[in-house]
């Protein structure tokens, strides 16, 4: 996996995160202060999640997500709703701010690569869900890189339809892509 580190995992980070306490002031700062006016705003969005872990045992979370590009940067503010979960740890030890970094990978057998290779290197995965929704399915994890880089690092991969749309969103189409 070394040889393809690059390839699988440094060449596809495209995401950061941050734990918000209120996702629509946030966008708001955002488009105020960053110029970034195009968000697409996920409520619920683990309700219907399955295959929920943290920290390797059955996760109970729920959070909203909102997403916005900001070049081709995605910008996810997350808000913890319910269960426990890393966002709620984040805002129990230092508040809210930045989370992770994300890599989005081109498919769910380069996923699963990156996976093994994080997994080889000792990196613990910390939270981690799978989406299916109305225009594709999203896996992810978090893994715990707090003590590598100051923050949690996200792999995760996007499938049909959901894949354009992320890409529309990114060039400031004004997408849902959960309903």
């Amino acid at each position: 996996m070394s040889n393809n580190v690059k390839n699988i995992i440094g060449g596809k980070f495209d995401q950061i995160c941050f734990v918000v306490d209120d996702i629509e002031a946030a966008i708001e700062v955002w488009k105020k202060t960053n110029g970034v006016e195009v968000w697409n705003i996920a409520y619920d969005l683990a309700k219907e999640q399955t295959q929920k872990e943290l920290w390797g045992k059955p996760g109970d979370f729920q959070f909203s997500c909102a997403y916005g590009y900001a070049g081709d940067t995605l910008i996810e503010l997350a808000r913890h709703d319910g269960g426990q979960s890393l966002y709620k740890d984040l805002q129990e030890t230092r508040g809210f701010g930045p989370h992770h970094i994300g890599f989005r990978q081109s498919n769910a057998e380069e996923y699963d690569q990156a996976v093994s290779h994080y997994l080889e290197q000792g990196v613990v995965k910390a939270m981690a869900g799978f989406f299916e929704g109305p225009f594709g399915n999203c896996r992810w994890s978090y893994f715990d890189t707090r003590e590598l880089i100051g923050c949690y690092t996200e792999l995760y991969y996007v499938d049909g339809e959901l894949s354009a749309r992320m890409d529309a969103l990114r060039h400031g189409e004004n997408v849902s892509i959960t309903s």
